[in-house]
């Protein structure tokens, strides 16, 4: 923790406000997919978490939308899993 109790990632100012403490958020545009923007944040309850926020293209048509929307949702529900396991990422594999 650094000065005021800041953990070295925290981004201060704005960011840091109801008791959380905020990185500056990552951003990775995806040329032609959309682009995801993760956040490292310390709760109030002093227990860390990865917030996700994002966007994607979708098929033009309705049925394959709804194939990517769920594809997509699978996907994730995976990747969080993965990432909450206790060992950590790549757990299980």
């Amino acid at each position: 923790m650094g000065p005021y109790n800041h953990p070295g990632w925290c981004a201060r100012g704005h960011r840091c406000n109801l008791g959380e403490h905020r990185a500056t958020p990552a951003v990775m545009q995806i040329d032609g997919v959309g682009k995801v923007l993760v956040t490292r944040v310390l709760g109030a309850n002093g227990r860390e978490r990865l917030e996700v926020t994002g966007s994607a293209y979708l098929h033009a048509t309705g049925q394959a939308a709804n194939k990517q929307v769920d594809r997509t949702l699978r996907g994730l529900a995976h990747v969080m899993a993965d990432a909450a396991s206790p060992a950590g990422a790549g757990a299980g594999r």
